[in-house]
């Protein structure tokens, strides 16, 4: 896929409007990934975002249309999705790593923790934007990423907050 503006979010956990005024706030931009934890509308998300949008479900989503994860392509980057609760993030990052080198991907993005990682580990962007609507890191941020494709087409990740 060719993007060079990814907004990426995770765990809004049914509130909705953190999502849409995020969108908002980010427009325009190619991809949105939301990284789990919605309890809400991804039509309404797709429909306000206006671009192509990958889902993966969270713990807490129950929609049997979200997969557990998704692999895609960003330029020369293929990214490994997942919301990171199947990988037991909350013990390391060690399984979601191995599970997206397993799928032949260089980018490791997931939620579920509610604190942001941006990180570069042997040659792997892992990436959790945090959450937007209920964070647990020191100053409680409502946060997520907005990832760009440089000129020689490498990633650039950016934390920010709502």
């Amino acid at each position: 896929m060719d993007a060079s503006k990814i907004l990426i979010l995770s765990d809004s956990h049914a509130r909705t409007t953190n999502v849409l005024e995020t969108i908002r706030k980010e427009k325009p931009f190619d991809l949105l990934v939301h990284l789990g934890d919605i309890q809400g509308s991804t039509e309404e998300i797709q429909k306000e975002a206006g671009t192509s949008c990958f889902f993966v479900a969270g713990n807490c989503d129950y929609d049997p249309n979200l997969p557990s994860f998704t692999v895609f392509q960003i330029g020369r980057h293929k990214c490994f999705a997942a919301h990171g609760h199947r990988q037991h993030v909350s013990y390391g990052t060690e399984n979601l790593e191995k599970t997206a080198l397993e799928n032949g991907c260089d980018v490791a993005m997931y939620g579920h923790t509610h604190v942001p990682d941006i990180r570069l580990k042997r040659k792997l962007l892992i990436l959790n934007p945090g959450s937007i609507s209920l964070p647990r890191q020191t100053g409680f941020a409502k946060t997520y990423i907005l990832l760009t494709v440089d000129e020689e087409g490498e990633l650039v990740p950016e934390l920010r907050t709502l």
